[in-house]
């Protein structure tokens, strides 16, 4: 017998959900990775504004020169580091949409080959219908030209 057309689709239809799914754990580990910067950010500006405000506190109190100059350059550093993180956070957003839209081009030749496998099987199932009913009035007839003999 041969193989109906809806099983000779599933093997690639087996390698696109793969896909799909590689496409999706992907798209997931990068969604954790800007998340995680994220919350770097949230963390170093929190603490960029504790330590400007601990500045401003010891200011009114009365500081050195070399005070002023290490609070200072430490809250210049914390200025870089927000900036590079900001960075990090727009190449990984960047990362994030281009798998996101990766995950979707799989996403959508799955679907066509689920849609194509499905409206295969019903064609099949249609046949198999019609020629078991075939086989059902040939059987009937028969038994009918028999008995009337």
């Amino acid at each position: 017998m041969a193989m109906k057309r809806s099983d000779r689709f599933k093997p690639i239809h087996n390698l696109a959900q793969q896909s799909e799914d590689m496409a999706a754990q992907t798209l997931g580990k990068i969604q954790r990775e800007l998340s995680s910067h994220h919350l770097k950010l949230s963390e170093l500006m929190k603490y960029y504004q504790d330590y400007v405000a601990r500045f401003n506190q010891q200011a009114e109190q009365g500081m050195s020169i070399i005070q002023v100059q290490s609070y200072q350059k430490f809250i210049s550093q914390l200025e870089v580091a927000i900036a590079e993180q900001k960075k990090h956070i727009t190449r990984v957003t960047e990362a994030c949409d281009s798998s996101r839209a990766d995950w979707h081009v799989e996403r959508q030749k799955s679907q066509v080959l689920e849609k194509v496998i499905t409206r295969y099987k019903k064609q099949e199932q249609q046949i198999s219908n019609r020629q078991e009913q075939r086989r059902s009035d040939e059987l009937v007839a028969n038994r009918h030209w028999h008995k009337n003999k």
